[in-house]
Parts: C-alpha cells; structure tokens; sequence
C-alpha cells in the first residue's frame, strides 16, 4: 500500500481525474492532503490554485474541509462525507454516496446514488436509484432510470424524468416531476408554493386536513379521482377536477393515467403508500400483472448492476495480482455475485402475490422474496 501527505498551501480545490478502483473522501481539520492506495502509482501535485492526485487502484484520500472536489471518471463505488466546499463528479461507474458535503454536480451514476444531510444536488443520470434525506438547497435531475425517495428536502425539487416510482415525505420548496410509475407524496405545501406531477400509474397526495391549496386533479376517468377532505365530495364526476382547500395559497397540479386520491386521513397513508396505490380502493384487474412487471423489472435492475460489479471485481483483481496488499469497504465486494438458479415458478409467484394482496407482506418484501427463489442476494 503506498501512502502520500502533502501541505495544500493557498489551493482551493483537489482534482482527481481518474479512480480505477473504489474512492472514498473525507474531509478533515488539517491543511494538509493523505492519499493512500493499493495501486502502483500514487503522485500528489501542487498547483498555484489547485492539488491533483493520480493513482492507478482504489484510493483513500483525505482532505481540507475547505477544498472543493473535481472528480472525473471513478470505475467503482464513489464515498464522499464532510465536504462543504462542494463536489463535481463526471462520472461513476458504481454507487455514489454523499453525506455532509456542500452543492454537488453530478454527470452519470450507473448504480444509486444516496445523498444524506448534503447542499444543492445537480444530476444529469442514475441509472438505478436515487434517494436524498435531508437535503438543503434543492435538486435537479434529468433521468432517473430507478425509484425516488426523498424525505425532508429544503428548496425546490425538478425531476424532468423518474422511471420507476416516487415518494416525498416533506419538502419545503416547489415539486415538479414526470414519473413513469406511481407517485406517492406526504406535503403540507405553504402558500405560494406550486407542486406538478404528471404519473402515467397512479398518485397519492396526503395533506393535513387544514391546508390551504388550490388543486386541479386529472386521471384516467372521472371515477378514478377520489378526494378525502373534511366537507369536501369524494367524487364530483368531473374530469379534471378542480377544487379550493382553505384560502387556496398554495397551487397543486397532479395528472395521472391511473388513479389519483388526495386524503388528510392517515389510515389511507399508511395503507396506499406501503402498495404505491389508493390503499382502500378495490385492487385493479391488472394487478398481478403490473406486481410482477416492476418485481422484473426490479430483477433486471439488480442482474445488471451485479454484472457491473463482477466486471469491476474482475477488473480489480487483476491489478491486484501479485500485489501483497489490498482492501476494499463493501462486505462481500471481492466476491463475485451468484448467478440466479432455477426461475421463480408460477405456484411460488402467485402465493408471493397473494401474500401482498392481502397486506401480509409489502411491494418490497415481494422483490426481496423473488429475488431470494432466484438465488438472488
């Protein structure tokens, strides 16, 4: 293992342009760099303005709280924590996490990417899933391939492209979104704030019974709109449907091919947002059906990206080989991903679906068992 210090003088931001293996930044009270790596090369260099590292392996690098980070393409998992001065990745071919780290500007992640407690968030592409909790400043991303979950975002949220499903549970700012899935949102939106989601499943809204908002609901058919409001019609037989809650502050926009429900009872809530649908509507006809689509589709999501790890467990062994020191941070990361075994039969599918039809396990218990009759992990 090679290990290099170096003093970052007046430098304001540290430059990696290539990570060959796995990185992990953190940031600390010294104003000097530590890079340590299982490679062969490992070069620190000062700049009137900027540090560069080089390194052919994975890389341990720490660093000045203050300094900025240019990152440019990383071939495995990506760790960055207690960054204020920001982030600018290109590229990562694996996992991406974020914790305490100022604005970050994100190019492509082929695996999810999990920020926490982080600044303003610029994505281009995830091609799994992204999750934010408590993030500060808002986020803007143009596709993302997975599900979205946020929880607890200050700032506005744009969302040009979600795939897969999202959920929000509280946000301060304006919420804008395309989700090719469902939508399930817990807001209690203050006045003047907007909120658009087009879904081409369905959508949840909770909202306390005291809110005040103006709301045009679209779905497939007027009987797929239902409202669940203090003193307010469940169904009007419009479509869209238009109606003023309170002193109508706040401007809320949800079009759906499926069905939509606004509810302030928490019982709905917690019933339609473990199934990603009106929890105590009756079950659609295309249910099975449309279950076991998102568990394959979840399935081909997670044979891809165990295909890009073995690629990458590949990759790094070879570098490894004949090196006397390596390490990793990922349980199990040196080992190869077990291709599934026999496939999931019919008998098995429908008892799993049946379980979830009847509120006995959850969408997510479901994948999970799937994908353990699979030889899945």
């Amino acid at each position: 293992m090679l290990k290099k210090t170096l003093p970052v003088g007046s430098a304001s931001k540290i430059r990696v342009d290539a990570a060959p293996g796995d990185l992990r930044v953190t940031g600390w009270e010294r104003d000097e760099i530590s890079a340590k790596t299982d490679g062969d090369v490992l070069e620190l260099a000062a700049g009137a303005d900027e540090l560069t590292v080089t390194c052919d392996g994975d890389l341990i690098l720490s660093l000045p709280r203050r300094l900025s980070l240019d990152l440019g393409a990383v071939s495995g998992d990506a760790d960055v924590r207690e960054l204020p001065g920001g982030v600018a990745i290109r590229e990562v071919e694996g996992d991406l996490s974020l914790r305490l780290v100022g604005a970050a500007t994100i190019g492509a992640v082929t695996g999810d990417l999990e920020a926490r407690e982080s600044g303003p968030l610029a994505i281009d592409s995830v091609e799994s899933d992204l999750s934010v909790r408590g993030g500060k400043g808002g986020l803007s991303a143009k596709s993302i391939t997975g599900d979205v979950s946020l929880h607890d975002m200050q700032g506005n949220v744009n969302l040009e492209s979600v795939s897969d499903d999202l959920y929000v549970r509280g946000l301060s700012g304006n919420l804008n979104a395309h989700v090719e899935g469902d939508a399930v949102l817990y807001l209690q939106p203050a006045e003047g704030r907007a909120v658009n989601i087009s879904a081409e499943g369905d959508i949840l809204l909770h909202m306390s019974a005291r809110v005040n908002a103006a709301l045009t609901l679209s779905a497939g058919e007027a009987d797929d709109i239902r409202v669940e409001m203090p003193g307010v019609p469940k169904r009007d037989g419009s479509n869209p449907r238009s109606l003023i809650l309170g002193s109508g502050g706040a401007a809320i926009h949800l079009k759906a091919e499926g069905d939509v429900m606004v509810t302030s009872r928490e019982s709905d809530w917690e019933s339609a947002a473990e199934f990603d649908f009106g929890g105590s509507w009756p079950l659609p006809d295309d249910f099975s059906e449309r279950i076991n689509r998102r568990v394959q589709e979840a399935t081909k999501r997670a044979t891809q990206r165990a295909g890009e790890a073995a690629r990458r467990v590949d990759e790094k062994m070879s570098r490894q080989h004949g090196r006397r020191f390596a390490f990793n941070w990922s349980p199990g990361h040196g080992t190869p991903p077990v291709p599934p075994s026999e496939p999931v039969s019919d008998e098995e599918r429908m008892a799993i679906l049946k379980m979830l039809q009847e509120k006995k396990i959850t969408a997510e218990d479901a994948e999970k068992l799937l994908s353990a009759l699979e030889g899945g992990s």
